[in-house]
């Protein structure tokens, strides 16, 4: 391979990236003008996400080739587990809604199939194609959070939000994610390369789908 593998799964999801950037959500939570009804949608539906996201991680860690592989899978999801989890207690006590709201909470339709889509490559899938799956929620976070904390938004807990996700210590994780599907590629076939790209713009397309879910706060119609 010419270029490091992830530069390649940048460049074939890039027109969903650039509709990420430029969603409305994306855009007013920059600005500080996002509702806290949308926001606080999004806070609920990416806690029952992360619960699943964690699972796909330790998953993950099952089939790592390494000690150090499986060190980091560790790591990850009892960052997602307890970061995450205190991150979004958090934002949800300032939003007025208590731990148990947000246990209560039914997951919606994206929500749903995102997180279905990454358990069923965590179980049935190389840990390359595993790493491929879950890498864009990594990825896009980091992005955006850069992207909005270079102006940070006037709101102060948007402001947070964007700090959480452009931070050296999240930076770090997503280094590290991309160093793993860099090193896996070179002796993945062509075949399974192809999969990985495959996951990595499926949960790419998710990823928009989320964004999209929580600013129409989408529920099941029935």
């Amino acid at each position: 391979m010419s270029q490091p593998f992830h530069h390649a799964l940048r460049t074939a999801a890039q027109p969903i990236w650039d509709a990420i950037f430029s969603h409305p959500f994306v855009r007013e939570l920059g600005a500080g003008t996002l509702s806290r009804e949308r926001f606080l949608f999004f806070v609920q539906q990416d806690y029952l996400y992360l619960q699943d996201f964690a699972r796909a991680l330790c998953l993950g860690g099952a089939k790592a080739d390494t000690l150090e592989t499986l060190h980091m899978f560790a790591d990850h999801a009892a960052t997602v587990v307890q970061v995450e989890r205190n991150l979004h207690t958090n934002w949800s006590d300032k939003l007025g809604l208590t731990p148990q709201d947000l246990d209560h909470t039914e997951r919606a339709p994206v929500t749903q199939a995102y997180t279905r889509h990454l358990l069923a490559v965590a179980h049935s899938g190389s840990l390359a194609e595993i790493v491929a799956a879950v890498l864009p929620c990594y990825w896009i976070y980091w992005e955006v959070g850069k992207k909005l904390n270079a102006t940070p938004p006037t709101d102060p807990l948007y402001a947070e939000w964007t700090q959480a996700y452009s931070g050296e210590g999240f930076g770090a994780h997503v280094q590290r994610q991309l160093a793993l599907i860099d090193r896996l590629a070179q002796d993945s076939s062509a075949d399974e390369r192809k999969r990985c790209e495959e996951h990595f713009i499926q949960s790419s397309r998710y990823e928009y789908l989320f964004w999209e879910q929580a600013y129409r706060m989408e529920k099941w119609p029935v």
